[in-house]
This record gives C-alpha cells, structure tokens and sequence, in this order.
C-alpha cells in the first residue's frame, strides 16, 4: 500500500499545531520577514548600481570607476588654453609686487606621447579671472641639467604664460652631483633636490603661499578660489607653525574601514543592536496593534539576522559611500596620499628646504618627508574636499617600477564633479 503525501490546507477543526501555508500567510511575523528580505534585496540591488565608484565598496567596478569624465573636459580646456598661447606672441603676464602665491610645477620629460605638464598648466590658469591670474606667480621648472631635452622648453606657448621658467642655476658642484643622479637614474634622491629647489625660488618671490604640483595633474574649474578661501580659513582657525600643508589632492582608496578603527566600528555595531532591541520591546509594550507581529520569534529573527544583514551590507556598501567627507577643509593627518598637490604657509618654507636637503641621501618620496615630519612634531595637515585636483599620469615620473601604482593613484570623486 503506497502513502501518499498530504498537503494540509488548514480546513477547519485541525489542530492548531499543524504547519499549512494559510497559517504561514497569515502569521505577521512571517510577513515581516518576508518584507525585511525583500527591503534588504532591493537594497542591495542600489548598492550595486550606486557605489560602482567608491573604491572602497564590495561594489566597486574598476572599469566603471576609472572612466574618465570631468577630467576629460577638464583636459580638453586646458589643451585649448595652451594652443591659443602657441599660436599668438602675447606679452608676460603682470604679476603684483608680492603675489599672494607662487605655483612651483617641476616637470621631467617623459615620452612624446606622455606630456602631462601641458594639461597640468593649461587646466591651473584656466578660467581665471584677470586679477586671480595677477596675484599667482607661476614657476614650471624644467629639471634637467640640459633642459632641451624636455619636449616642451622650446615651445612658444611656455614663456608665453609663464612667469618664470626656471632652469638649474647652481654651483658646478651640484651640477655634477644632480648630473651623476641623472645617470645613474637616482630619481628620488633627485626629486627631493628639486622639490627643495623649487621652493626655494618660490620663496624668493615673497609670496605668501606657495603650491607645489606634479606635472601630471588637472586642476578643477574654480580650484584657485577654493584654494584661497581655504587658507584664509586656516589662517584664522590655526598658527602658522602649527600646521605643516593644504593638500590639493587625495585618493579615497586609503579611507576605507581601516583595521586600526576595528574597535569603533564594532561599538556601532553592538550599540545598533542595543537601541534596535529597546525599540522593538518599548514598540511592543505600549501598542497593542504590534503586539503580534512583533512577538518573540520575529524579534529574534530581527535581531538576529535582519539586523547583520543589514549591517553587513552597510559595510559592504563602503566608507566613502556611507560617512564620506564633508565638502570644505577638512583635517586629514593619516591615510593621505600622495605629493600631487600641496599648500605651504610662507612661514613653514625655509624650514621644509632644510629638511628636503638633509633628505637627499635617503631613499624616499616627499609624501613620506613630510608625514614623518608632521608626526614627529606634532602637525596638523588639511584637506580641500572635493579633491582640487586629479592625477592622471598613467607613467610615472619616479623611475621604473612604479607605472602600475601611479595608474591608480586616483580620485574617484573628481570625475563625478558637475561641469
């Protein structure tokens, strides 16, 4: 005799215990599961379409996150901005006695196809007005001891929109030394001579600020404006010799959910789950309506799985998606990264030069120069929110081996900027 299984609809007179899928469709609490399971799919559908961008994100799509949007139209301006300066025989640019900032931009030659540096200064006095353009004194520096050898030295358009176009003037011994670096492909023992080299001159114009960028940057449209209104903020909040740069650029991939907050994020986590729970039992208690769906079994489930899950996907979701900076000057002592840009206070300058030169002889960068310098004494470093610049050098001015890292030296914000 075969059994044949039985599929109870509930029909009246049946035990109370007996599992039927109309007592399933009628329990609340199997309904709110339902509804907190299709909540969190949704949710987790926007996260995959709305965070492809933050590199810190489980979502992040690499080919969607370096597509290149505001920094193409970024680019094209400024190529415009130099072919207009080719093509005409203005005179110099005036500059005031005492320009509120001089912009040092050391440049090294690369391949034909892989000048920057013209983008870089196109895009720095593009859209500026008249008087803006008056009060920056601007320095490219060509760092080579024979400068023809950079693409750009002879081209009209660099006198032509330039200040200044420094060149080495140094005693024959250092000629030698930077000659021998040069050979020897020393790079970083030369960029940090150059970096100390640069400041210099900028400080010998008297002006207040001075900006130091790489040869491979965009500037964003308005970056000058925001630039000053964010020193004359320090300038009132901070002292001079209490803070060492104004960072003009920054890569989120560092302002993930670092291992060294472990501990706080933990905290949220278990506090989530405290008020979460006080409010389901105070819920509860004081209407009579939620008594049902919120009974015991649904408030374990809540509490037990709803709730990670959501937490999970909160930190999935990615730290720059869901606590991202707030726009303005903002301090940021750790996970900044790298030297494309920076401010300096006049009154910190000869202090850097001294330190640029005692570092010639070790083998780092002048990012790590100036964290361990701050560590050390203690000072503090800001932040422009939005990144004031973008760094799009796919090769890398620091020698061989380091093209794959500067092709993902990236700010992800910059390309969502409006036009």
């Amino acid at each position: 005799m075969r059994f044949k299984p039985r599929i109870i609809l509930g029909v009246s007179g049946e035990s109370d215990t007996s599992l039927s899928w109309r007592s399933i469709t009628r329990s609340a609490a199997s309904w709110l599961v339902l509804l907190l399971g299709w909540i969190w799919f949704l949710t987790y559908q926007y996260c995959r379409a709305a965070y492809s961008r933050d590199p810190t994100s489980y979502f992040s799509d690499e080919a969607h996150g370096y597509e290149r949007r505001y920094s193409l139209r970024r680019e094209h301006e400024a190529y415009d901005l130099i072919r207009a300066a080719n093509s005409t025989s203005a005179p110099p640019v005036p500059t005031q006695a005492e320009p509120l900032m001089c912009i040092g931009i050391a440049t090294v030659a690369r391949t034909p196809t892989q000048q920057y540096v013209r983008g870089t200064i196109g895009s720095v006095l593009h859209s500026l007005t008249k008087e803006e353009r008056q009060s920056i004194y601007l320095m490219p520096f060509i760092a080579h001891t024979t400068p023809t050898i950079h693409p750009i030295y002879r081209e009209p358009w660099l006198a032509a929109i330039s200040n200044r176009v420094l060149e080495y003037d140094v005693s024959d011994s250092d000629r030698t030394m930077l000659q021998h670096l040069e050979e020897g492909h020393h790079f970083r023992n030369k960029s940090m001579y150059d970096y100390g080299y640069l400041l210099e001159k900028c400080y010998e114009t008297d002006a207040a600020w001075i900006a130091m960028l790489e040869d491979d940057v965009l500037a964003r449209d308005g970056w000058y404006t925001e630039a000053t209104d964010a020193l004359l903020e320090l300038r009132r909040k901070e002292s001079d010799g209490g803070w060492l740069y104004l960072r003009m650029f920054y890569t989120e991939g560092l302002l993930g959910w670092n291992s060294e907050e472990w501990v706080r994020y933990l905290g949220w986590s278990f506090a989530s789950f405290l008020v979460l729970i006080a409010i389901l039992y105070a819920a509860r208690s004081k209407i009579t309506r939620l008594q049902r769906p919120l009974s015991n079994p649904a408030v374990l489930y809540i509490w037990y799985a709803a709730l990670p899950a959501f937490i999970v996907l909160y930190f999935m979701a990615g730290r720059v998606s869901m606590q991202p900076l707030p726009p303005g000057v903002q301090k940021m002592d750790q996970f900044g990264c790298c030297s494309q840009g920076f401010i300096f206070s006049r009154a910190i300058v000869p202090r850097l030069i001294q330190r640029t030169r005692k570092a010639m002889d070790q083998d780092y960068y002048v990012d790590m120069l100036l964290e361990r310098w701050a560590d050390a004494e203690n000072l503090k470093r800001f932040v422009v929110v939005p990144s004031l610049l973008q760094h799009v050098g796919a090769k890398s001015s620091k020698g061989r081996g380091y093209d794959e890292s500067a092709g993902t030296t990236w700010n992800f914000g910059f390309e969502r900027l409006s036009p």
